[in-house]
């Protein structure tokens, strides 16, 4: 059966132009946020280009303006953000409008959904979690003061740093499960997208200084994945990808031990530690990596 022109001149128009109802859209660009340790926030594309400040800039009287602790929302579209070490701000990527969600509380995460945020409060003495409108406190009980990490990759957990040992809560509440507790400093524990592995910064390689570690969820051995000094590692939305913290000189080498004088890029590696690559520029400090869109 031959359709007429203008059916057939719709038809290609579905598909060059929309793609057709009830296919699924394209996912959001991956970004990248990080702090330089000085105050300002930045975003930049997956592959380092692009890089733009979205804090004010600031000057050393002006403390209630510095940024630090950046997440940004799973799709992308948001950061959060800790501005005084005392307030959670959102700043919307596209309008540039900032709104403040909660006071007295640092380094937010968001919820896999990117209906909620979780935060230490001010002095390290709890856990909340809010919704984004900063609405629905509600505290999250540990035996032991923390420090909030990242959620699970369901969204019905966190996990916390606790004095060198990871801990995972329920986010409704209910017993704390010890995941990994030694006689090392662990910290910065990430989940890969599927939930099948943790990657985290510890001191067990000896150095002075920590370096990144893997190992499976559910417990296992530990592998680990750089041998020099490296912290805040982060999976990429597919997973292909580990971004994470790392000091070196001045000239940009790595170092394993931080007595030396060093500045922080990010740097970016496959799961298994390979391929291991500056990411930002060495014209700027950069530290602790948030990943959003993708998705």
């Amino acid at each position: 059966m031959r359709l007429p022109r203008s059916a057939l001149a719709l038809t290609a128009a579905c598909v060059v132009v929309t793609g057709c109802a009830g296919e699924p859209a394209d996912p959001a660009p991956v970004v990248v946020s990080f702090d330089d340790g000085w105050g300002q926030v930045f975003v930049m594309d997956i592959d380092g280009s692009g890089v733009r400040q979205v804090t004010p800039t600031v000057a050393d009287d002006t403390v209630d303006s510095r940024a630090g602790y950046a997440a940004l929302s799973p799709d992308g579209t948001e950061l959060a953000y800790t501005r005084a070490g005392r307030f959670i701000d959102i700043v919307d990527l596209k309008s540039g409008a900032v709104r403040t969600v909660y006071e007295g509380g640092y380094q937010p995460v968001y919820s896999p959904d990117g209906s909620m945020l979780a935060f230490t409060t001010a002095g390290g003495e709890s856990i909340t979690i809010v919704d984004t409108d900063g609405t629905n406190a509600r505290v999250v009980d540990l035996a032991e003061h923390g420090t909030v990490a990242t959620f699970s990759p369901d969204g019905s957990r966190i996990l916390v740093t606790v004095s060198g040992y990871l801990v995972e809560a329920p986010v409704t509440g209910g017993p704390s499960t010890v995941v990994l507790r030694d006689q090392f400093w662990n910290a910065d524990p990430a989940y890969s997208p599927d939930g099948s592995t943790l990657v985290f910064s510890s001191n067990r390689g000896g150095n002075n200084g920590s370096e990144i570690y893997s190992m499976p969820a559910a417990g296992g051995a530990i592998t680990p994945l750089t041998d020099t000094y490296a912290v805040h590692p982060e999976f990429t939305p597919d997973g292909t990808r580990i971004l994470y913290t790392r000091a070196t000189t001045p000239t940009g080498e790595p170092v394993t031990d931080t007595s030396v004088p060093t500045r922080p890029e990010l740097a970016s590696m496959n799961p298994d530690g390979s391929d291991q690559k500056r990411l930002t520029p060495r014209s700027i400090s950069a530290q602790n990596p948030s990943i959003g869109g993708g998705r």
